[in-house]
């Protein structure tokens, strides 16, 4: 029993809300069914906000979207209606425990450094470019019933 109360103290949070303001933008046009995004996370230490940038990729693609630029066209949010997140919020609370972390890939080549590693006062602000499984995580969504298939509305 002491294990398992030191394992659970010592497991990742990853904390999901559809109220955090997300700073995330599209980068350029990615492989098909992909996402490339540059997202920026503040955590108490550069690895936690790494930790946290990833994690709000993959939030605001579920739940805000990301606004589009010159290159690429914007990204629609997946549940864009806070009552799916609440009617599903078993699922979310689950997910956010990591689960989410395999629809995500860092895509630095090294720990960012100066503009990208900055000192705040809430911690280290980090931003981070990444690569979202969309179209996967489309597809959970569909597969867990938060989101209705594409082929149901024809």
């Amino acid at each position: 029993f002491m294990i398992m109360a030191m394992i659970s103290v010592h497991a990742k949070s990853y904390p999901f809300d559809m109220t955090h303001s997300y700073e995330v933008q599209i980068v350029r046009v990615a492989q098909q069914g992909t996402k490339f995004l540059k997202v920026w996370g503040i955590a108490g230490s550069p690895n936690k906000a790494m930790d946290r940038a990833m994690q709000d990729a993959v939030a605001a693609c579920i739940f805000t979207g990301v606004a589009g630029n010159d290159i690429a066209g914007k990204i629609p949010a997946l549940v864009p209606s806070k009552e799916a997140y609440e009617q599903h919020k078993q699922f979310f609370d689950t997910f956010k425990k990591g689960e989410f972390l395999q629809y995500v890939k860092n895509a630095n080549t090294g720990y960012p450094t100066g503009e990208n590693n900055i000192k705040t006062d809430k911690g280290r602000k980090v931003g981070i470019y990444v690569v979202v499984m969309y179209d996967n995580l489309r597809k959970r969504l569909e597969d867990e019933g938060i989101v209705k298939k594409l082929n149901s509305y024809f």
